[in-house]
């Protein structure tokens, strides 16, 4: 049920604001992109568990990925991309073996596919927010739940353009796994937040408005010089 009811809040704004109207520039985006940050393992519960490793400190994770996109209305636009990403967390014992404090590190790597609605304000900045569809790979984390499930996002950056090639400079915040797909034994959540960087070529659209104004005008410009 909450499942359910994840998916249908996530997608209910992307219906709300398809526009009825087709007069917008439909061209669509492609690229890649890279994002580094700093992690820090979070509970979103206080249930006491028992031999639970503690405390968790954060350290480096890094992304690559490819995305697709495309306008939904004249400020909206939709981004899908895959993503794999790795991260390394340390951890303490809980209770300690040692009597001086002694961190323990693991890493473990994870597929992301990143659904993410952007909305455009003035001089080409943007605010955006979406979820993350997580799936662990073999090297699940041995301490740390794996991050498999439903997670967020929210973001804020700014586009530049040079022609037809985009640059995208975005700072942003991740949660993953908010809603794991399978039981969580220790109720953990990687929080991430770090700078992404993206490089896009943006493919113009056949059906641009603005070129087929032009278009007409030319023919009808033609047309009355006979």
């Amino acid at each position: 049920m909450i499942k359910a009811i994840l998916f249908i809040l996530l997608v209910l704004p992307y219906a709300i604001i398809y526009p009825q109207d087709q007069d917008f520039d439909r061209s669509i985006m492609t690229g890649v992109y890279a994002k580094g940050g700093w992690n820090m393992p979070v509970r979103l519960t206080t249930k006491y568990i028992t031999e639970e490793t503690s405390p968790w400190h954060g350290y480096q994770s890094w992304f690559a990925g490819v995305k697709v996109s495309g306008m939904l209305s004249e400020h909206y636009r939709l981004e899908i991309a895959a993503c794999y990403s790795r991260h390394k967390v340390g951890f303490e014992l809980s209770p300690p073996i040692y009597a001086e404090e002694k961190i323990y590190t693991e890493t473990f790597d994870i597929f992301s596919i990143p659904v993410t609605l952007k909305r455009y304000v003035q001089n080409s900045y943007y605010i955006s927010a979406g979820t993350i569809v997580d799936f662990a790979l073999h090297d699940k984390p041995v301490r740390l739940d794996a991050q498999t499930g439903f997670g967020l996002t929210l973001g804020a950056g700014k586009e530049i353009r040079i022609k037809d090639f985009i640059i995208d400079i975005t700072p942003g915040l991740e949660l993953h796994s908010v809603v794991p797909f399978t039981e969580a034994d220790n109720q953990q959540r990687l929080f991430v937040a770090g700078l992404k960087i993206g490089f896009s070529y943006n493919f113009p659209s056949a059906a641009d408005p603005k070129d087929q104004d032009n278009e007409k005008s030319s023919a009808k410009a033609s047309l009355g010089s006979y």
